[in-house]
């Protein structure tokens, strides 16, 4: 027993190092309703809490067993044909196949028949008595032809019934949940826009430049090359500066789009493509446009904006000027007296382009606001002119201003609530009808209806305890808690009071502890709790029950498996716990596939008939006779 856990009632195996590790993995073997299992701990009645370990084979629980049924990745399938349908299944493991049973019907899936159809199994069959190799656990609705479903198939590792998604989204805190409720999902936008100035590509001697190009003539709608020429040689290709091209070795070819060089580095050139962009101007006048920039700039109120000081740099030589702008300065294209009414600010600059962020956008941001039945409107406590990360003093502003309405006027029916901020990335949800950031991670997480919709892994273990232990092992096993602790451990960007918009969303198992306390009860799941209520006795391990083992080797299987312990949601992901292949506690985005290792808790009192323990000779749990599967 470990004596810093909470309570004195808990018992469970614990490994100082691989030699004990390997102790206990050969006397915590029990094979119950016909299956192999690892005794984990006890619980705080006194049950034993068990982790599955597969199909038994021979009556052992050897690491050399073959693979058995179990489930692949959740996807959807058309069934928009009169197919059969059954309750259960059977497996015939001589010809691995499956066959439909219980009760059965057939019927084509469409919006009436589908939602009745959630739950059962199917070949997609026209025949009752026809077999499978793969069968269909109908998972949830997709479409008025198709549902979401759960394949399985006999190829699954000994360990685990095969692997599933822990959620099918990723795209929400509320994915981490073993059930969930109401989502919100990330949105983001990209702040940071691009000028592309120059392009750029290869010269060779086999194409033909000119001086100069006439459009219309001889060839109506396209530039002609006046006087054509090749170049003999690459030492001639610094000449060809200020020269026009297509690229082409056709000497009279002609096209609505020619280029002309601006600089040339080796056999690399850099260029400006001339096109009948206005229908009437065909020269090179109308794209060498001009850059004006300064340090500073004066709004002058009417829409306008004028560069102080400013330097001006023609698109044409662009290619040796560009690093004067550099970043942390702002641009007027093609201004009139140093004004223009679209202001840039550069946050880098390179010899083709620039990257820059629209100042006149002139968002406000606040680090609350008010509802008055119809929209929101932003506090007047903290207001930013434009989007700069890269400005210290801005970003702290950001950390304690994270509701927007992306306008200048503050005032929106749907608001805004940045979270998180990548480069020049915001992530944020959307809020609406009055509700704040609290509220909706409290609908996420915590509400009490935040328990209503199966995650994918708990409709597939669902199934998996009902076609296997509901019928005649279900009075052997304890309710007991499954802990799916959404507790949080740092809010950072998500607190509006001054939340970090530089690091993720962490929940208690963000850093691994060995602590079973379960704070909040609507993630106490057992099935007897309304907040958390299971359909079965049946859950996941938590990363605290595997992590109490205190070794790797006891908890490993050479297979990736979930857990049922949330880790964090960063800028657009949330992820949930798993034991990796080596047996360490790492995380796993919710949609990847991972191991199914169903966990339950047999009752106290229950004692074994024979059997020492090891894989070659599993504890026998109980002498009841095991119905056929």
């Amino acid at each position: 027993m470990d004596p810093s856990l909470s309570t004195k009632k808990i018992y469970h195996w614990y490994a100082n190092n691989d030699a004990e590790a390997t102790a206990i993995l050969d006397k915590n073997n029990v094979i119950f309703a016909d299956h192999c299992w690892q005794m984990i701990r006890t619980t705080d009645t006194g049950g034993v809490k068990m982790i599955y370990n597969g199909e038994a084979e021979d009556g052992k629980c050897l690491d050399t067993r073959g693979t058995h049924v179990g489930y692949t990745e959740k996807t959807t399938q058309s069934l928009n044909y009169s197919y059969w349908y059954g309750t259960d299944y059977t497996f015939d493991n001589e010809t691995k196949t499956f066959k439909i049973s219980g009760t059965t019907e057939r019927t084509t899936w469409n919006e009436t028949t589908g939602p009745g159809l959630i739950g059962k199994y199917t070949c997609r069959k026209t025949t009752e008595s026809a077999t499978c190799s793969t069968l269909y656990l109908i998972e949830s609705y997709y479409s008025e032809i198709s549902a979401y479903v759960i394949p399985l198939n006999s190829n699954s590792n000994y360990s685990q019934f095969g692997n599933l998604q822990f959620n099918d989204s990723y795209n929400s805190p509320a994915n981490v949940g073993y059930m969930y409720n109401t989502r919100y999902p990330y949105r983001s936008m990209i702040m940071q826009k691009t000028e592309t100035i120059l392009s750029s590509s290869s010269l060779g001697t086999t194409y033909w430049y000119a001086d100069s190009v006439t459009w219309g003539s001889p060839t109506a709608n396209n530039y002609n090359l006046d006087n054509p020429y090749q170049v003999s040689s690459t030492s001639d290709y610094p000449n060809l500066v200020g020269k026009y091209t297509f690229k082409n070795a056709t000497q009279n070819y002609t096209d609505s789009k020619v280029q002309y060089i601006v600089s040339v580095n080796n056999s690399k050139y850099y260029y400006i493509q001339l096109g009948d962009e206005s229908g009437t101007t065909h020269n090179l006048s109308f794209y060498n446009d001009t850059y004006t920039y300064g340090n500073s700039y004066t709004d002058n109120g009417n829409g306008t904006y004028t560069i102080n000081n400013p330097t001006t740099i023609e698109r044409k030589n662009w290619y040796t000027s560009y690093s004067n702008i550099g970043s942390k300065k702002y641009v007027c294209k093609n201004a009139v007296n140093d004004t223009c009414s679209e202001l840039w600010y550069t946050t880098s600059t390179s010899n083709t382009s620039l990257n820059y962020i629209k100042v006149a956008n002139n968002y406000k941001y606040a680090k609350g606001f008010t509802w008055d039945g119809s929209k929101y409107v932003l506090d007047n406590d903290t207001s930013i002119s434009f989007w700069d990360i890269s400005d210290g003093t801005n970003l702290t502003s950001l950390n304690n201003a994270h509701y927007t309405c992306w306008n200048a006027s503050g005032e929106c029916t749907t608001i805004s609530y940045i979270y998180y901020i990548t480069g020049d990335i915001p992530y944020f949800i959307d809020l609406s009808e009055g509700k704040d950031i609290e509220t909706a991670l409290n609908e996420m997480l915590h509400d009490s209806g935040v328990n209503a919709i199966n995650s994918t892994i708990k409709s597939g273990i669902d199934a998996w305890y009902k076609h296997y232990l509901l019928e005649d092992h279900d009075d052997y096993i304890e309710d007991t808690i499954f802990c799916n602790d959404r507790s949080i451990r740092a809010i950072n960007g998500w607190n509006p009071d001054g939340g970090n918009t530089r690091d993720y969303l962490q929940f208690k198992e963000y850093s691994v502890t060995n602590d079973l306390s379960c704070a909040n009860t609507t993630d106490q799941f057992s099935t007897t709790n309304t907040n958390a209520q299971l359909t079965y006795k049946v859950g996941l391990m938590s990363s605290p029950e595997m992590n109490i083992l205190n070794n790797e080797k006891v908890r490993k299987t050479e297979q990736n498996y979930w857990l049922l312990s949330p880790n964090y949601f960063n800028y657009y992901t949330a992820l949930v716990r798993r034991v990796e292949t080596n047996g360490l506690s790492v995380e796993s985005i919710v949609d990847r596939e991972n191991g199914v290792r169903p966990a339950i808790s047999l009752k106290p009192g229950i004692a074994y008939i024979s059997g020492d323990g090891s894989k070659e000779n599993p504890y026998i749990a109980l002498e009841v006779t095991i119905a056929e599967h």
